[in-house]
């Protein structure tokens, strides 16, 4: 018998059966090989609101979302910024574990630092917060049988190989 989903097949703990390892100024350290799901429970609160946000998006007036429209609801809530880092350090806390997060914060990762990790174990991972928060344009079939009309195939949102990314977050940078 052939499974449509199986969830059994080969995972990210078959690529990295030890966790990802990241370095960051000398220091080594191990993120989990498949983020558990609750690690994006704090972009979810309602302390950041981004679903607000997103909704007044979606509702604005004319339809179409301007640069400006975005950066005044952002400045309507002037705790945004802080409450999107703390939720950033938050799922890095879930992530390290908290003893190796309190190693993780000892070595001073910078802004820049937790953007390029974040991209990063974002393509190891195969999350792209983009694509989960994108409304769907798939067409409706009046045909018997129905196929999908989207642009967006499942080939396009799954990684090519599970967990594989262009740029391996323990790659050497020349930026710094």
């Amino acid at each position: 018998m052939s499974f449509v989903i199986d969830l059994d097949a080969e995972r990210r703990e078959v690529q990295y059966p030890n966790g990802i390892p990241v370095r960051l100024r000398g220091e080594q350290f191990i993120f989990p090989a498949e983020i558990p799901a609750d690690c994006l429970d704090p972009l979810f609160s309602d302390e950041l609101d981004l679903m607000g946000i997103l909704r007044d998006i979606v509702n604005a007036e004319s339809g179409t979302t301007t640069t400006g429209e975005i950066v005044e609801l952002i400045f309507r809530r002037p705790q945004l910024p802080a409450r999107f880092y703390e939720a950033v350090k938050e799922i890095y806390k879930e992530l390290l574990g908290e003893d190796t997060y309190k190693d993780f914060k000892a070595v001073r990762p910078s802004i820049p630092d937790y953007v390029r990790l974040t991209k990063a174990l974002g393509q190891v991972y195969g999350v792209d917060l983009g694509k989960l928060f994108r409304s769907g344009t798939s067409s409706a079939s009046a045909s018997a049988t129905s196929s999908p009309t989207s642009p967006d195939s499942t080939t396009d949102s799954t990684p090519e190989a599970s967990g594989s990314a262009q740029d391996s977050p323990a790659s050497s940078d020349s930026d710094g």
